[in-house]
């Protein structure tokens, strides 16, 4: 079978200062004025950490997850841990091989691919049910959201734990998001074998419409990115956007990158609003294993 799935790439400043300064050692590590139900979206960080660039720490996310198709030996695509047994994707990374679960693995714990004993919290995971949303359409990458069940119970730990899932309208133009993933580093050149971060500013829907067919401006399906440098690309398709939320200092799932123009000069990125998708999140995760169960804000 020959499978097809696309890798995107995001526009990036290379050590750019903006990213600096929304990444501070405290985000996500001491505690903020509010709680939430169980333990999420935290940052392992410390002074090791490489503060001018854009490399990750080792498990300093402990909410990715990869995509790993085991014909081709490639991770092929990012993901959010959401609940001990789930993670959110995009549909376009699980279409081309939704009837093939055996082919896929997630992998947790990750942060080098080309190392096999940097961290002990690397695991790999067989995936039992891959369930697109059924109004997913390729053309436009319209409902472009995907979970996918693990066979067996992940392990949490310290260094692998669930984002923590949005509550309300959390994305807001002008609001800072963070991405991770292992995507390409520029728009030729092969993948990361580490796992990045950025920051990207969320932008009025109308840019991305103006750049892309079939964007919806009139429901809040889709967040449009942009950052004003273009120095590099990383970002892998179905990879976490993160918001750090100030009340409970942890990173919430926003959304999850979707699409974009390679990484062409001036383009902004779509992605999928995970807050208008949170019903069927939740819907998927009752049919599938009941037990699966979600951390967000309280109060």
């Amino acid at each position: 079978m020959r499978v097809w799935i696309p890798l995107l790439c995001i526009l990036v400043a290379a050590f750019a200062e903006d990213d600096v300064s929304e990444d501070s050692s405290e985000h996500g590590v001491v505690k903020g004025t509010k709680g939430t139900n169980c333990r999420c979206g935290w940052a392992n960080k410390d002074s090791q950490r490489i503060v001018g660039g854009k490399e990750t720490k080792v498990n300093e996310y402990p909410m990715m997850a990869g995509l790993f198709y085991t014909p081709r030996n490639v991770l092929f695509c990012g993901g959010t841990v959401i609940t001990r047994w789930h993670v959110v994707t995009a549909a376009h990374c699980v279409e081309p091989v939704l009837h093939v679960p055996e082919d896929v693995q997630i992998v947790l714990g990750e942060h080098d691919q080309s190392k096999v004993d940097e961290s002990p919290y690397t695991k790999v995971y067989r995936v039992k049910e891959m369930v697109n949303h059924p109004d997913y359409f390729l053309v436009g990458h319209r409902n472009d959201i995907a979970v996918i069940l693990s066979e067996t119970r992940f392990e949490f730990n310290d260094y692998v734990g669930p984002a923590c899932m949005p509550t309300g309208a959390e994305v807001i133009v002008g609001s800072k998001l963070k991405v991770l993933g292992w995507g390409k580093l520029s728009v030729d050149g092969p993948a990361s074998k580490v796992l990045m971060k950025v920051n990207l500013n969320v932008v009025p829907i109308e840019q991305c419409a103006k750049v892309y067919d079939r964007v919806n401006t009139t429901e809040a399906k889709q967040v449009c990115t942009h950052h004003p440098r273009k120095d590099a690309c990383q970002g892998d398709s179905g990879g976490p956007l993160l918001w750090l939320d100030r009340e409970t200092n942890r990173y919430t799932l926003v959304a999850a990158v979707s699409h974009g123009r390679g990484c062409a000069e001036g383009h902004p990125a779509v992605n999928t609003n995970i807050i208008y998708y949170r019903d069927w999140i939740q819907k998927i995760i009752r049919e599938t294993k009941p037990e699966g169960r979600i951390c967000k804000k309280q109060g």
